[in-house]
């Protein structure tokens, strides 16, 4: 069976996939669940599908450039004409999502996590492959020519995280140090620097010792950011799912199968669809996910809370003052974190 057959599979199943979209093949012709998906928006007066994504590597305005293609391709296949709108943050994402101001956010592991726990009613129903896997990695860097060589040096160190609502740029790394017999609260003079670039422009410049990003972060700054080349890898986490495609809680559990058949079509196997996924990076296609798949985030949060509430330590603060959600700052990023 083609990848391209695999994922397709995985996305095909019952009338409303509910909590457990993976398994369960529908047998229906793809013309069919299209007009079931078409029939159920309709009937629910969303005339328009509005996509939220946070921005990651690039600036606001480059982030529609970034998944209109994609969004088009899906509102082309599903027949239903889709928008994309760039939260500020994580937290305006989430805000958006939770008001109904947008139908679907793609959203962080832990950020998918924290919303599922204020309202139960959200539905995860995608993720993405890219380079060929349904997860990625975490790092903590340093400069080349710093004397730390393992995460244990760190300690009393400035050190540089994302975002308290980050998978990799706090959550995995957090829960990483407290593997080596450090408290990320205590141990480390910890600074949020809101984005991946922040983080890895701060250990370049040497604002702080070391930092935590992630794989495909590392690889945009160390062609975009001057410096970033040297920097040095001394520890890794475990493996993150990647991003989750979430629908609001009233969002009509009809029209996902066509939704999920929808955003299956579009593959690098494809020319159409390696042209839509061009400005993605490293994206090769999704699968349909269900919230199982983020239960180890919710068990990794827990430790870390746990250390939070034993320890009397805080999370790290803002080397800046965050933005007001209605502004409109140059955050930087990249596609999971």
């Amino acid at each position: 069976m083609t990848l391209s057959m695999m994922i397709l599979s995985m996305f095909l199943g019952c009338e409303d996939p509910g909590e457990t979209a993976r398994g369960g093949i529908s047998q229906a012709p793809p013309r069919l669940v299209f007009k079931q998906s078409q029939n159920a928006l309709k009937d629910a007066g969303i005339h328009t599908v509005v996509w939220g994504a946070t921005p990651f590597v690039t600036r606001n305005s480059d982030v529609v450039e970034q998944y209109q293609p994609l969004v088009s391709l899906v509102a082309e296949h599903l027949g239903t004409p889709m928008s994309v709108r760039v939260g500020n943050d994580y937290e305006h994402v989430e805000t958006m999502l939770l008001n109904g101001e947008i139908d679907i956010a793609l959203m962080s592991p832990y950020g998918y996590v924290q919303a599922k726990a204020k309202e139960p009613g959200l539905k995860v129903f995608a993720s993405p492959i890219a380079n060929g896997t349904e997860t990625y990695g975490a790092y903590i860097v340093t400069q080349e020519d710093s004397d730390i060589q393992s995460l244990s040096d760190v300690r009393g160190k400035p050190f540089g995280f994302v975002n308290s609502r980050s998978t990799s740029g706090w959550l995995y790394p957090a829960s990483r140090m407290m593997d080596e017999g450090l408290d990320p609260t205590r141990d480390v003079k910890g600074l949020f620097f809101g984005d991946h670039a922040g983080v890895i422009k701060a250990v370049v410049s040497g604002l702080v010792a070391a930092g935590a990003t992630y794989d495909a972060a590392l690889a945009t700054g160390r062609g975009q950011i001057e410096g970033a080349r040297n920097l040095r890898v001394i520890a890794r986490t475990q493996r993150i799912p990647y991003d989750a495609y979430v629908v609001r809680k009233d969002f009509p559990s009809r029209a996902i199968p066509g939704l999920q058949l929808a955003l299956s079509s579009v593959s690098s196997r494809e020319a159409r669809g390696r042209t839509a996924l061009e400005p993605l990076i490293d994206i090769n296609g999704f699968i349909r996910t269900d919230d199982t798949v983020y239960r180890e985030i919710r068990e990794i949060e827990e430790r870390v809370q746990s250390l939070l509430r034993s320890s009397g330590g805080t999370v790290p603060t803002y080397f800046f003052e965050p933005e007001e959600p209605d502004r409109d700052p140059e955050h930087s990023t990249a596609k999971p974190d």
